[in-house]
């Protein structure tokens, strides 16, 4: 890729992560208005990827992220002030995530020039690491100093083991724009923590949200791999071998 084309990616996730924060901020009190309204910033993110990568991407967030959020809500680390009427979560939540996983993909291409390949055996892995988060924080995320002390460890374990830079980009991109982006609808009232340590945000929050982008773009990239592997068709070679089995 280009140095232009590279920007251009880290580019577009910044401006509609700043268009989502401010949308979600003003209309938060209209739950499906707000839905429809962060549909379009999907689109580009989904176009600039490639389409069936970008759908599979947009699917896999827009399934994980909100299942996630309710199990957060339902353990009691936050609550939103206007839900629509659906359980524990708003409508808007499940196009916010479908935005996530695109976004974070095209970080990691912005800045590596690449974009990893996925294996379908990391998707268990991932999966089990997102649920054993959720676990951790509900456990803990009452107690910002347990929270904090935890998330310190699991990060020294993972910067012990040597991780590669798409590790660090996907964690310091999680970590930074997470918070960042909620501040804003958080001071507006549109979700409140149970622990405020910081404009009304815990301070266990950014290693949340770097442990969650990584895992879940681990989920991602492995769920999108095994879907596109299906769809290819058989290899010469293949079609041949099943020729000779035929015969």
């Amino acid at each position: 890729m280009t140095p232009i084309s590279r920007s251009l990616d880290i580019a577009l996730v910044l401006l509609l992560a700043a268009l989502a924060t401010v949308l979600i901020a003003w209309k938060w009190k209209e739950p499906y208005l707000l839905g429809a309204l962060l549909v379009p910033i999907i689109l580009p993110l989904v176009l600039r990827l490639g389409p069936r990568e970008g759908i599979m991407l947009a699917g896999a967030g827009a399934l994980l992220g909100p299942l996630t959020e309710i199990a957060c809500v339902g353990g009691g680390l936050w609550k939103y002030s206007e839900t629509g009427g659906l359980f524990l979560i708003p409508p808007w939540l499940f196009s916010i995530w479908a935005c996530f996983l695109p976004a974070m993909i095209l970080i990691l291409r912005g800045t590596l020039g690449r974009v990893p390949g996925g294996r379908a055996g990391d998707l268990p892995l991932a999966l089990a690491g997102l649920a054993g988060e959720v676990v951790l924080f509900i456990a803990l995320g009452r107690n910002a100093t347990l929270a904090l002390a935890a998330s310190l460890c699991i990060l020294a374990v993972a910067l012990a083991r040597g991780p590669g830079m798409e590790t660090i980009v996907l964690m310091a991109a999680g970590g930074v724009l997470g918070p960042a982006c909620e501040a804003l609808p958080v001071a507006r009232g549109a979700w409140s923590y149970i622990v405020q340590d910081f404009m009304g945000m815990p301070a266990w929050l950014p290693f949340a949200y770097a442990f969650f982008a990584f895992l879940l773009t681990k989920a991602g990239l492995a769920v999108s791999t095994s879907a596109l592997a299906c769809r290819k068709p058989p290899s010469t070679k293949a079609q041949a071998r099943d020729r000779g089995e035929e015969g």
